[in-house]
């Protein structure tokens, strides 16, 4: 069994946890997302499955990625396959939709559009969420955490090169 490699992970975990600091709206109460999953049929929107072991279920999603300091909410949160959500990523969902959906594409984007339309969702900036004085911590610890991280990421291609040139010996 294959171990994680919580280093290549530590990235992504805190930058996405520095940007809930903006839009800190990334849980759903179940009842919502049971409404929501029964607005696309339980199916997942990208490609239109239904919760398989191969796809690892049916999982929110954002359209409006984290990333771009988007939240869990009503208007921004689509059903997808944990394959199609991993697969996606930061990429815009509408081309995304093109290459995966089997039957007819451009239907369920105006599907899709159609939700946001009826929902519409506004995602949050620094700029809106965060007083002058929190938008000036907020980017000191931007700063502070790529600082951080290059210095994690020499000391563990340090220790990992040290580890290779013992392993060779």
């Amino acid at each position: 069994m294959p171990g994680t490699k919580h280093f290549t992970r530590m990235q992504y975990n805190v930058s996405r946890g520095l940007r809930e600091i903006v839009a800190p709206r990334q849980t759903m109460p179940t009842a919502q997302w049971q409404h929501l999953k029964d607005e696309f049929d339980g199916l997942c929107v990208f490609c239109g499955s239904d919760a398989t072991k191969e796809n690892r279920g049916i999982v929110p999603d954002h359209l409006i990625p984290v990333t771009r300091f988007g939240e869990l909410v009503i208007g921004n949160t689509v059903p997808a396959c944990q394959t199609c959500n991993d697969s996606r990523g930061d990429d815009d969902w509408r081309p995304f939709v093109r290459v995966r959906f089997r039957s007819d594409p451009e239907v369920q984007i105006e599907r899709i559009e159609a939700y946001i339309k009826r929902h519409p969702y506004h995602p949050p900036s620094p700029e809106t969420a965060l007083s002058p004085e929190e938008q000036k911590s907020y980017a000191q610890l931007l700063k502070d955490w790529e600082s951080l991280l290059a210095r994690a990421r020499t000391l563990h291609s340090s220790a990992e090169n040290r580890r290779k040139h013992h392993a060779k010996g």
